[in-house]
């Protein structure tokens, strides 16, 4: 009898601290996010700089509109005869790739 009051205890209290532990994981999950700072993904904790970077427009293009994609920004670039999308990736201060919207010509047969 002193054995099953034992157990009857010991599962008690592994009831009640797993439910505190679910109230606390659950609790720390609502809570409030820190800001990520802007040094989150630095080396040795410093703002990285990559100074100025030149973007090469083709002759006669236009900066149509530029877009937020999540880490990355695409710039819309048009011309007479196409639309280019450049895609930049401020955090490494370079160019990540171009998508050219050119009307396919038709071919005289």
């Amino acid at each position: 009898m002193k054995a099953l009051k034992a157990l009857v205890i010991v599962l008690g209290l592994l009831i009640v601290a797993g439910v505190v532990l679910l109230i606390y994981g659950v609790s720390s999950k609502l809570g409030p996010r820190p800001a990520p700072s802007a040094a989150a993904g630095t080396a040795g904790g410093a703002t990285a700089s990559f100074g100025t970077v030149a973007v090469p427009l083709p002759g006669g293009a236009q900066v149509v509109q530029v877009l937020s994609a999540g880490e990355r920004l695409v710039v819309r670039i048009a011309t007479p005869d196409s639309t280019e999308l450049v895609v930049l990736d401020p955090a490494r201060g370079e160019i990540a790739g171009r998508f050219s919207l050119a009307a396919p010509t038709l071919a005289a047969r």
